[in-house]
């Protein structure tokens, strides 16, 4: 026998919060999914630009090892190249897409230092099928390529997104 006598009305209580809480989250559901067909809402994650390299550090990699690879963690589908032609680490920045438009990821251009052009080639450094080893110049002519800048602190800003914010501001 317990010396506290037990109450049924908590059970109703936490059922009318629970379906109160659930008619709260249809509805801002319901509001998010509106907004979102009316193409009111921009989803921003992240910054719009690149900017995780000195320029001055990167130069001096460059002329001793290359151009530096950076492939694309987000969705695989943007590796770059960062590029530096001259002798001035605040001029002379070129960003190139590691792939010409409509070449599949398993092809690829990689850096030839003899002869000091990019090569397009498969997975395996090999020439196979669409990765037919067609060269392309240092500037990387022939291949897609991102505005970048050395910010006031030294530091490069790419903008990987120039190309898809003008023509989103441009066909709105």
């Amino acid at each position: 026998m317990s010396p506290v006598e037990q109450s049924r009305r908590h059970a109703g209580r936490a059922l009318a919060v629970a379906g109160a809480g659930v008619v709260l989250a249809l509805l801002i559901a319901f509001a998010v999914a509106r907004l979102a067909s009316q193409g009111r809402v921009e989803v921003r994650l992240g910054s719009d630009t690149f900017a995780e390299q000195r320029a001055e550090d990167a130069a001096e990699e460059i002329a001793a090892r290359g151009p530096i690879l950076y492939p694309d963690a987000a969705g695989g589908d943007r590796d770059i190249y960062l590029q530096h032609l001259g002798d001035d680490p605040e001029e002379g920045w070129v960003v190139i897409g590691a792939r010409p438009p409509g070449v599949p990821r398993s092809c690829s251009v990689r850096w030839d230092p003899e002869d000091e052009v990019f090569v397009l080639l498969d997975e395996h450094g090999e020439v196979a099928g669409e990765c037919d080893g067609r060269e392309f110049p240092a500037d990387g002519t022939g291949l897609p390529t991102y505005p970048v800048r050395v910010d006031e602190d030294g530091m490069l800003d790419v903008d990987l997104n120039a190309a898809e914010r003008a023509t989103s501001t441009t066909a709105g």
